[in-house]
């Protein structure tokens, strides 16, 4: 989803016109977004932006959002939001409506894109992408699962998309370190993150009636 009109723009030869003063902010946020690197899960994508963006809106429960809801979570400019939103909406795969508060935005699930973007957005900037990188990088983690309804979605199980995230994190880790990742994985993908922490022994134990009853459900290692 690279645009060639964005793509010409950043050749070497492109120079920005001088903007009067007040403008600067607008010309360097500009710039920051069309030299933005594709991100390396999936290089398709025009940005890193691009994808969070979409992966926001189009998996969950279906939502509307503000242009400034979306900028504070996914933590970059409102400008960059705005432009995102407006290409995505240009080919179909968003939905703008006009209020009196501002505009929303919302999937469009009657493009003939929108299944196999999704498929593609769980795999590369879903929860198990997500969860693989913020639980894998905490010292003494064993294994991190999927469990539950998301670990169906991605064993291709069909169904709703879920409203929040089970994880299952084995290893001799602080839980205090644990939540910190969960809630960094819930601002990421805009679901609540639920983990569940376990010792190794504790996963080998088959007494556990509740580790019993995750194993015997949908379960997508990490």
């Amino acid at each position: 989803m690279r645009s060639n009109a964005v793509g010409s723009a950043a050749e070497p030869g492109w120079r920005a016109r001088r903007a009067p003063a007040g403008d600067e902010h607008v010309t360097r946020a500009f710039l920051r977004d069309v030299r933005a690197r594709a991100p390396a899960r999936l290089p398709i994508f025009r940005s890193h932006l691009q994808g969070e963006l979409l992966a926001r809106l189009l998996l969950g429960p279906e939502r509307e959002a503000s242009m400034l809801d979306l900028a504070v979570m996914l933590r970059v400019d409102l400008a960059s939001v705005m432009r995102e939103v407006e290409r995505l909406a240009r080919a179909d795969l968003l939905t703008l409506r006009r209020t009196l508060a501002g505009r929303l935005v919302t999937r469009n699930t009657e493009s003939p894109l929108y299944e196999p973007l999704t498929r593609l957005l769980m795999l590369t900037f879903g929860p198990a992408a997500v969860a693989a990188e913020e639980f894998g990088h905490l010292r003494t983690v064993q294994d991190v699962y999927l469990f539950g309804a998301w670990a169906a979605r991605y064993d291709g199980v069909p169904g709703d998309q879920p409203t929040d995230v089970e994880i299952l994190v084995i290893g001799e880790i602080d839980r205090a370190a644990a939540h910190d990742a969960a809630q960094e994985s819930a601002a990421r993908l805009g679901l609540p993150v639920h983990p569940v922490v376990r010792t190794p022994a504790q996963w080998q134990d088959d007494t556990d009636p509740f580790l019993r009853e995750i194993r015997a459900g949908p379960l997508a290692r990490l």
